[in-house]
């Protein structure tokens, strides 16, 4: 049986590849007044009107947008109390505790991820990671290394102003992802074209990685709901490939039922 291999929240999901009719980059979805619950909108497609759904919703997540721009809140208090603890380390001569590799910290693990991220460079959405972000944090880490090696109570005050022009230029440049994250998610989540009872639903996922060719397994063609506060999926069964985790799961009856609530509309 044929999977595609879907990445949402940072977890591996498997989509029964019968159903997948197509994977479209981030489309500019046209919002709509008065439309069914996790209904995100519209996108015109090959003539076709389809509603957009957003898995993460779907699984209780938080949206792709709001996960990014609480990561950039979180790492900015990070790196404001990295340097509060640096200055106390300069100035009562203290141990200081916290990582000095920038590619250690959550937000250098992030810029590294978007890095390696080969869709991350269109748009030209790493160009502005790599310019506005990326220096002035390795410079933070890295000078910040070097002043703890050559300790001097005559050069605090000149050692304590480059730490402190280099976090302000790492938040200023967080503060422009931000500005821009709506370009971060047009480069990062795809859009995977799924038929539904007949009909095309766009569901909107952080990645798509590959075709599978896996067993069936035990694949449960019922319309179970996972739990009571997920009425909207069914996890099938587990696959482990390559030390990844991967769930197939398949979409229960209150999907259609929402797809059909916004059909009615439609027509209406």
């Amino acid at each position: 049986m044929e999977f595609i291999h879907v990445l949402v929240n940072n977890q591996n999901y498997l989509l029964n590849g019968e159903n997948i009719k197509e994977v479209l980059k981030y489309p500019t979805i046209k919002p709509l007044v008065d439309t069914p619950k996790y209904i995100e909108g519209i996108i015109s497609h090959k003539d076709k009107i389809i509603p957009i759904i957003t898995i993460r919703k779907l699984l209780g997540f938080a949206s792709f947008k709001e996960q990014q721009v609480k990561l950039f809140k979180k790492v900015e208090k990070q790196h404001i109390n990295w340097v509060s603890d640096f200055e106390n380390t300069l100035q009562n001569n203290t141990t200081f505790h916290k990582t000095l590799d920038p590619h250690k910290c959550e937000l250098g693990m992030w810029i590294d991820e978007m890095i390696r991220c080969m869709r991350c460079g269109h748009e030209g959405f790493t160009d502005i990671i790599k310019n506005e972000v990326m220096p002035h944090h390795n410079a933070l880490h890295h000078d910040g290394a070097k002043i703890l090696e050559n300790l001097s109570p005559e050069l605090r005050a000149s050692q304590l102003e480059i730490i402190e022009k280099h976090k302000s230029n790492t938040i200023r440049g967080l503060s422009i992802l931000e500005q821009e994250i709506d370009r971060l998610s047009s480069v990062v989540e795809q859009l995977v074209i799924y038929d539904i009872d007949g009909i095309d639903v766009g569901f909107i996922v952080d990645g798509v990685a590959q075709l599978h060719s896996l067993e069936e397994k035990t694949f449960n063609l019922g319309n179970e709901p996972l739990s009571k506060s997920n009425q909207f999926v069914q996890f099938i069964d587990h696959y482990e490939i390559k030390d990844e985790l991967l769930f197939s799961m398949k979409f229960t009856r209150a999907v259609t039922e929402l797809v059909e609530q916004w059909r009615e509309k439609e027509i209406a």
